[in-house]
C-alpha cells in the first residue's frame, strides 16, 4: 500500500511517517507540505492522509482536488467543528482529530483494518434501495467488497453460494424478516464464525433485545452516523479475527503442526457430509515406544514432526492430517476411494527420510466405508491393528 502524507507540520509529519514504517510493514509512505507541491506529485497513492488546512489550501482545496481524482482520503485536523461543516466529509473514509499524538495509534489501526478489509465480504441486507446504497457506499469506502439483499430469503442464497465474513441486516423485511434470517444463520453458524450486526429503529428495542438473546453480536440503531458505522463494523471483525485465530491455534498440535482431535471434533464432523466419496487413513509409527526408549524423547518428537511435515508435503491442500494421539495419526482425503488414497500412502513411504540416521516405517488402515465420521474411523483404525499384528510397514485397505 503506498500512502502520501500531506501535511505542513514538521514534527508531526515525521512522527506520522515514523509510525507508519515501523508498524505497518504492508505500506510505503512520502511526505509532502503544500497543495502546489501536490499538483506537481504523480497522484499514484493508494491513501492520502490529508492535514484539512494548507497554507495554500485554508478551506481544504486538496482534498476536494484528490477527492475529484476518485482517490481514498482520510483527513487530519485540529478544527473538528469547521470539518462538520466541509462538503466534502461524506466522501472521505474518516477524519482523525490530531488533538493527541496518541490518536496516530488509532490511525496506524485503522489503516492496517483497511489493508485486511479488502479480503472481507460483506453482506448487506435490506429492503430499502437507499439504505442498501447507503451502506454499501461507506464499507466499500474502507475497502470491503459489499454483497447486499432485499430480504433475508436473498441473503441465505448468498451465504450458501459466497464465503460471507459480516452480515448486516434490517429487522423488518417482506418474504424473510432479520429475525428469522438470524436464526437461519446460527443454525449453520456460531457467533464466532459469521458475526452479525442488526440495524433497528427507536420503536424496534424489545425486538432488537430478542435478537441479541438469538445470537446477534451487535446493533446499530437508525438512524446511525457514519463513523458510528466504521467503529462498529471495525471493532467487531477485530473481535471476530481473534477469536478465529485463538480457535485456529486451539485445533493445531503445538508439537507437529498438525490439526489435533478438538479439530476432529468440532469442524471435521460438520464437513464430512460434504463429500459423497471420502477416505479415512489411520497411521502409526512402527516401533516409536523403542526409538523413544533408544535416543529419547526429543528424537521421539523430531521424528513426529519428519512425519507430518512428509504427509503433508505428500497430500493434496484439500486434505486433513490430524494427530489423533500420541504417534497416531488420521488423514481425512475428500473426494478420494481408498484404493487412491493407498497410492498416496505408497508415495508417503517412499517420501520418508531418516531422521538424524534412524530410519522408521509406519502401518496404515484405510477405510472409504461408513455412514458416519465415527464409523468410518473405527474402519480404518481396525485396518491399522490388523497391518501392525500381521508385521507392521504394511497399508491394508480391506
Amino acid at each position: 500500500m503506498k500512502i502520501l502524507i500531506i501535511e505542513d507540520n514538521e514534527i508531526y509529519s515525521k512522527l506520522l511517517k515514523k509510525n507508519i514504517d515501523k508498524y505497518l510493514v504492508f505500506a510505503q509512505s512520502d511526505v509532502i507540505k503544500s497543495f502546489s507541491e501536490l499538483k506537481n506529485n504523480p497522484l499514484k497513492y493508494d491513501l492520502y492522509l490529508c492535514d484539512y488546512i494548507l497554507p495554500d489550501a485554508p478551506n481544504g482545496e486538496h482534498i476536494d482536488y484528490i477527492l475529484d481524482k476518485g482517490k481514498e482520503v482520510i483527513v487530519l485536523t485540529q478544527y473538528e467543528k469547521e470539518f462538520k461543516e466541509a462538503s466534502f466529509k461524506e466522501k472521505i473514509i474518516d477524519y482523525i482529530v490530531k488533538d493527541d499524538f496518541h490518536t496516530i495509534e488509532y490511525l496506524i489501526r485503522f489503516i492496517k483494518r483497511l489493508y485486511k478489509n479488502r479480503n472481507l465480504n460483506v453482506l448487506v441486507v435490506d429492503d430499502s434501495n437507499s439504505m442498501r446504497k447507503y451502506l454499501r457506499r461507506f464499507l466499500e469506502k474502507i475497502a470491503f467488497n459489499v454483497f447486499d439483499a432485499c430480504n433475508g430469503a436473498e441473503a441465505l442464497n448468498i451465504i450458501n453460494e459466497n464465503d460471507i465474513d459480516l452480515v448486516i441486516t434490517d429487522l423488518n423485511m417482506p418474504v424473510m424478516d432479520g429475525e428469522e434470517l438470524l436464526i437461519n444463520i446460527r443454525e449453520k453458524f456460531s457467533m464466532s464464525d459469521l458475526p452479525v450486526i442488526i440495524l433497528s429503529s427507536n420503536n424496534q428495542n424489545q425486538k432488537f433485545l430478542k435478537t441479541l438473546k438469538l445470537g446477534a453480536n451487535d446493533f446499530l440503531q437508525k438512524p446511525f452516523l457514519k463513523e458510528e458505522l466504521i467503529l462498529r463494523v471495525n471493532n467487531l471483525l477485530e473481535v471476530y479475527e481473534n477469536m478465529k485465530k485463538i480457535k485456529k491455534q486451539a485445533q493445531i498440535d503445538p508439537l507437529t503442526g498438525a490439526y489435533n482431535r478438538l479439530f476432529l471434533e468440532n469442524l471435521l464432523e460438520k464437513v464430512f457430509n460434504v463429500n459423497q466419496t471420502k477416505s479415512i487413513v489411520m497411521l502409526d509409527i512402527d516401533h516409536f515406544k523403542k526409538i523413544n526408549d533408544t535416543y529419547g524423547h526429543q528424537i521421539g518428537d523430531e521424528v513426529l514432526k519428519h512425519f507430518v511435515n512428509t504427509i503433508k508435503a505428500t497430500i493434496r491442500k484439500t486434505d486433513f492430517v490430524i494427530r489423533y494421539g500420541g504417534e497416531e495419526f488420521l488423514i481425512y482425503m475428500p473426494d478420494t476411494s481408498k484404493e487412491e488414497a493407498m497410492i498416496v500412502l505408497y508415495k508417503i513411504r517412499k517420501n520418508l527420510t531418516a531422521v538424524n540416521g534412524i530410519e522408521y516405517t509406519f502401518s496404515a488402515g484405510i477405510a472409504d466405508e461408513g455412514e458416519t465420521l465415527s464409523e468410518m474411523i473405527k474402519i480404518a483404525d481396525e485396518r491399522l491393528y490388523c497391518a501392525k499384528r500381521s508385521g507392521r510397514n504394511k497399508i491394508i485397505i480391506k
